[in-house]
């Protein structure tokens, strides 16, 4: 088995990926989350007219130079402007019309006086502030104009750009349609019952939590043949397939010759320099990615990680978001075999004013406990020989960080 850097496999992969991902037209309210397919330019000016954006009276600057909680200035009302309103007057010198948030700027005022600072006398206020000319106005087009670019293609919609497609008149947005994705477990014990399968869920939960659609979800026996039949099926149903488990190159492990059995395809690479997970492996089937990832939850995670992560972003046309990191000092050795890039679980807690990061089992790709118990992963890289105890490290967190008396039982701490 030829072992690849991580970086050379992903970069091969990458390169030989050329699936095409649809598209769908959805309510623009229920786009967040979504890809969009294509860019969006903002349609009108937001806002569409100079607008109050406080509560208080227009006026006009030279009226109120100077004025002050000792020396107001007074001026005469001559009416109101609400958000809806359809006249609106115009100003004069010493004059001032009342407005809300939103509304609409009287002609001739070029300063909105917030109404704390103001006092109504009959059909006079007097105010107590000065403010600069164009104070407490927003102006036409100043948050989008016509042409902005709302959004381009491959971007993941957060909730302002839906209000700002909204506000742009976008009823609906066309976004990629959901990467459909065939996850299928090996393992005759899995079938019988004799194991639970802790690796198949884990793979579905993660595929539908980053945006893909899980089109089969399968357990098949240790044999060839079914191996192979479940993945011509889901050749059928997906863009892309993973299989877990029979990764390797011993007797039972049966995944990669399945593979080869069905006569067409590429090899893309099997087996990297990454610990756990070193016998991952990718292959181009009638021009789609399959997925070889371990039986083993904690080895199947780091290789989604590594490896379908970014591939799905990129059929999304998107880039991988980043995760979270911290910095925080080791409690304990962190060792490293020299050409491996290794990945560690941890929790990273706060004690105090510094972050603590707390090794969980240095070995086990197949213990599940060590990614509920954790929220970090700590990368040791493939020139090192690992990390002394008390180094400052960088943890990428997967959860948000704790309090360090909230886990001392779970990790040791006095």
């Amino acid at each position: 088995m030829e072992l690849l850097s991580s970086e050379e496999a992903l970069r091969r992969l990458l390169e030989e990926v050329s699936v095409e991902i649809g598209s769908e037209v959805v309510n623009t309210i229920n786009s967040v989350g979504r890809y969009s397919y294509r860019d969006y330019v903002s349609t009108v000016d937001v806002p569409p007219f100079n607008r109050s954006a406080v509560d208080g009276f227009a006026a006009a600057f030279v009226d109120i130079v100077g004025a002050s909680e000792g020396s107001p200035v007074l001026l005469k009302v001559i009416g109101s402007v609400d958000v809806d309103s359809v006249e609106v007057p115009t100003i004069h010198r010493s004059e001032a019309v009342k407005v809300s948030t939103g509304a609409p700027i009287p002609r001739g005022a070029d300063v909105v006086i917030p109404i704390e600072y103001c006092k109504v006398v009959g059909d006079r206020v007097y105010v107590y502030r000065s403010y600069p000319r164009y104070a407490n106005i927003s102006f036409k087009g100043e948050d989008l104009r016509v042409g902005d670019v709302i959004v381009r293609r491959g971007t993941k919609l957060r909730p302002w750009h839906v209000a700002a497609l909204k506000a742009s008149g976008y009823e609906e947005v066309e976004v990629f349609r959901r990467v459909r994705v065939s996850v299928i477990s090996t393992g005759s014990e899995l079938v019988k019952g004799v194991l639970p399968n802790y690796t198949l869920p884990l793979v579905v939960s993660y595929v539908s939590e980053l945006g893909g659609e899980v089109t089969l979800a399968d357990v098949v026996q240790d044999r060839v043949e079914d191996i192979a039949t479940a993945v011509e099926k889901a050749l059928q149903l997906s863009d892309v397939v993973i299989v877990t488990g029979g990764t390797s190159v011993g007797d039972r492990d049966l995944s990669p010759r399945a593979l080869e059995s069905l006569g067409r395809g590429k090899r893309v690479f099997h087996g990297v320099r990454v610990r756990p997970g070193r016998t991952c492996g990718a292959y181009i089937i009638d021009g789609k990615p399959v997925l070889l990832v371990s039986g083993l939850p904690v080895a199947a995670y780091v290789s989604l990680e590594l490896f379908f992560r970014p591939l799905l972003f990129k059929l999304y046309s998107s880039r991988p978001e980043p995760r979270p990191i911290v910095r925080g000092k080791l409690t304990r050795r962190l060792p490293n075999e020299p050409g491996f890039r290794s990945f560690y679980r941890a929790i990273a807690c706060v004690e105090g004013d510094e972050v603590v990061i707390v090794p969980l089992r240095l070995t086990g790709s197949g213990i599940l406990s060590t990614l509920v118990r954790g929220n970090a992963i700590v990368e040791v890289p493939e020139n090192s020989e690992g990390y002394e105890e008390g180094t400052e490290v960088v943890a990428t967190l997967v959860n948000p960080l704790v309090e360090c008396s909230s886990v001392k039982p779970l990790i040791g701490l006095p």
